[in-house]
């Protein structure tokens, strides 16, 4: 492990600048640093380092089918995302931490996207590996929902360039999609497969057979009222895509229509979350149904049909920042950003030394704040990296900015959460490795710190970050 870290501190100085090249021994050496990581944290790295053509293509499908077996021991078996609140506080921190896609379906898919590439029959027979999707129910406390949008995404990867011509004139295609299509049971799989239908690469006949297959599952699905009610918000309009689809292939687009207006009512009549039937967007499934979906051969939705039969509970632990720690924080923060009536601090206010000397007293304060009154020690860490990160975003570079990053790195070090809440770790660590990635000459002497820090986690992080970059739009959603 030291030998490692000092390579990492070395070689990989070089690849975080633009006039420097990737080399094969380099991505070597972060594959051996993935061996001393989690499953999950060493397949992203496997598939990350797969994607760099300085490998040769045997390389990149050996690694690449490695990280399709590391992922099925990721302690998340599907991504999640929250259905309510907003991107601050725990909706917000779950929906970042979720996007790192490290849980073992969006692992899978994307080894599968990779090999695509590589070898087309591989991928087919990896994608054919994956386990069933088996969504469980959501309840009305929660707020996070399932989201398997990737899967759908890569599984019509699939059916668009694994097969050959003789396969695709046999109808190979159709069958492998419709072993997928017809078994949907979820909500939450609604709206990603009848966008995936949009773009299916069959001819008409085989077109009928998925639709038929999408119609008759929908029909069925009798899923939560949590997942109902987020993935009706977009669900609707890929519907309606669906069926003007249809016309176009002089096929009758009522099935469809007919089986989401029986998907509507099996949940809107059915047991609603308050939330659901609360807000003020909870008559858009009906409105847009009724206003934009309709036809003459299915009936408009009546009201009798979408009224609940039952109201249960509400989501829990959306809450953040109630402890008195936490808002006197939140407020000397405030102090560091705001003149009140005058307005906001400018950058040329930052940069002047009685800002600096506050900015160092926040930290200060930071560094004494140890725990939350009343907070669970998973959302006293999730509060204190928001505070270290909103720093960052405001400081401008120099000494006071290279402190802030020692600062958030020595509390990552010093405060590893529980197996259950890794995620959660993951995130800030992944961060800290993308910010000093995307302009290390912004940190000075510290990037040189973190990249040197021993854990296993950072080493790796900070080594994928110099040679297999997140690209930049996909980082900023980190943020």
């Amino acid at each position: 492990m030291r030998l490692l870290l000092f390579l990492l501190g070395t070689s990989f100085v070089c690849a975080t600048s633009a006039t420097c090249t990737v080399t094969k021994e380099s991505l070597e050496t972060v594959v051996d640093l993935a061996r001393g990581a989690s499953p999950e944290l060493a397949a992203d790295a496997l598939i990350r380092v797969a994607e760099r053509t300085e490998l040769p293509s045997g390389r990149r499908i050996e690694l690449l089918e490695q990280a399709f077996r590391l992922a099925t021991a990721s302690s998340h078996p599907y991504r999640r995302r929250s259905a309510l609140g907003s991107a601050r506080g725990p909706a917000g921190y779950a929906d970042r931490a979720y996007s790192l896609e490290i849980d073992t379906l969006s692992l899978q898919a994307r080894a599968v996207e990779g090999l695509l590439s590589l070898d087309p029959r591989k991928a087919r027979q990896r994608f054919e590996d994956i386990s069933a999707i088996q969504l469980p129910s959501v309840t009305c406390e929660e707020f996070l929902v399932y989201d398997v949008h990737r899967f759908y995404e890569v599984l019509g990867e699939v059916a668009a360039s694994s097969f050959t011509a003789k396969e695709a004139k046999e109808g190979e295609p159709v069958k492998f999609l419709a072993r997928y299509i017809g078994v949907i049971s979820s909500p939450a799989q609604v709206g990603p497969v009848a966008r995936l239908l949009t773009t299916a690469p069959v001819a008409d006949a085989g077109f009928q057979v998925l639709t038929t297959a999408f119609a008759s599952a929908l029909t069925r699905i009798a899923g939560d009222d949590r997942s109902f009610t987020f993935a009706a918000e977009d669900t609707g309009e890929s519907i309606r895509v669906l069926a003007e689809l249809s016309r176009q292939r002089q096929l009758s687009p009522a099935v469809v229509i007919g089986a989401y207006r029986s998907f509507l009512v099996n949940h809107l009549g059915g047991k609603r979350c308050e939330e659901s039937v609360s807000s003020g967007n909870s008559t858009q499934p009906v409105d847009y149904f009724n206003e934009r979906l309709h036809i003459a051969a299915v009936p408009l939705l009546g009201e009798t049909e979408t009224i609940a039969s039952k109201v249960e509970g509400k989501a829990q632990g959306l809450a953040s920042c109630e402890s008195p720690e936490c808002r006197g924080i939140r407020e000397q923060y405030r102090t560091l950003v705001s003149k009140g009536n005058e307005g906001a601090v400018q950058e040329g206010d930052r940069a002047q030394f009685d800002w600096q000397t506050r900015a160092r007293d926040f930290l200060s304060s930071l560094a004494a704040w140890q725990q939350s009154s009343g907070a669970a020690p998973v959302d006293y860490f999730r509060e204190k990296v928001q505070a270290y990160n909103d720093l960052l975003a405001v400081v401008p570079v120099g000494d006071t900015r290279d402190f802030v990053l020692r600062s958030l790195s020595e509390f990552l070090l010093q405060n590893r959460l529980p197996a259950e809440n890794q995620l959660d770790w993951y995130l800030p660590v992944t961060q800290l490795a993308g910010r000093i990635g995307m302009d290390p000459g912004a940190f000075g002497r510290a990037a040189e710190d973190v990249r040197r820090a021993n854990d296993s986690v950072i080493a790796l992080e900070m080594a994928l970050e110099s040679v297999a970059p997140r690209p930049t739009n996909a980082f900023m959603l980190l943020l």
